[in-house]
């Protein structure tokens, strides 16, 4: 799919990090582009720095008649939508049994609940430009975490929730494989942005807003600018991806250390269970 001026690029969770990114790279690419955020002015704020080809909106994933008003806004100030980055999302750690009961409603709410969300309310306008033009994307922003499981400290909730990412895309590649309106995922590894800092922007029902000490967050800051991949790298990787149409775009080499240990136990399974089955008189589903 090809991107140049004629392009109209949605990306949610525009106003910083991956998000913010993306618009700049698609800006680059000659897009126009919709940034959309919680954070209404920040957004509006970036996409003026941005030039002319850039607009921003308020928007809260997690509430479908928000998601409705910008589908609406932005097909009234672009005449239609042909990319759509399902971007926005949050990050907290804890593990499955310490992570608190609100905390785990928010992360499904925002990253699942909030993507699949965001595609029903555009789905008509990318359906619309599909038939118009002859094709249309949705790009969900994935995980290192939808395809395995890093090394890193215990973020169980969100791991899942990228998982489910995975999943969503996979099943809507299929939903949608008789029409125009293609699917991919882009699986960034750890990049350096402030997605640590979500509950600055934390809804009230879900606990409120809670800004992270300032030396703790400086030091967070400090250590993914160190370890983590630039999002501009990060952005590009994942447009030469959307360019060439692939369902799966890998952004950082470390994703293949435990993607392969994730392939490498589904085929050991199957191998257990050709054992197992030939044990049993039965031959497996390959013959074997």
């Amino acid at each position: 799919m090809e991107i140049n001026s004629e392009t109209v690029a949605v990306v949610t969770g525009g106003a910083n990090g991956i998000g913010l990114a993306l618009g700049e790279a698609l800006i680059g690419r000659g897009a126009r582009v919709a940034l959309a955020d919680i954070n209404g002015e920040r957004a509006k704020s970036v996409a003026a720095a941005l030039g002319e080809r850039a607009r921003g909106y308020a928007c809260d994933v997690t509430d479908p008649a928000s998601l409705a008003a910008l589908a609406d806004a932005v097909v009234g100030d672009f005449g239609g939508v042909d990319l759509l980055f399902v971007n926005a999302g949050i990050a907290l750690g804890g593990t499955v049994i310490d992570i608190a009961p609100q905390e785990i409603q928010w992360l499904y709410d925002v990253n699942v609940i909030g993507a699949v969300s965001t595609v029903r309310a555009f789905y008509p306008a990318l359906e619309a430009r599909s038939a118009e033009k002859g094709a249309a994307r949705i790009v969900f922003t994935g995980s290192e975490n939808s395809v395995g499981l890093p090394a890193l400290g215990p973020a169980s909730v969100y791991t899942s929730t990228k998982h489910a990412i995975l999943g969503i895309a996979d099943a809507l590649r299929r939903d949608l494989q008789e029409t125009k309106v293609t699917v991919a995922i882009f699986c960034p590894g750890l990049t350096a942005t402030r997605l640590w800092d979500a509950r600055a922007l934390r809804h009230d029902r879900y606990g409120g807003p809670v800004k992270m000490p300032e030396e703790e967050g400086a030091a967070m800051d400090a250590h993914l600018k160190a370890a983590g991949q630039d999002p501009a790298l990060t952005a590009r990787i994942c447009l030469d991806g959307v360019v060439q149409d692939e369902f799966i775009i890998i952004t950082d080499p470390v994703i293949r250390t435990f993607a392969e240990r994730r392939h490498g136990e589904v085929g050991e399974a199957l191998d257990r269970l050709d054992t197992r089955l030939a044990d049993y008189g039965i031959a497996s589903a390959d013959g074997n």
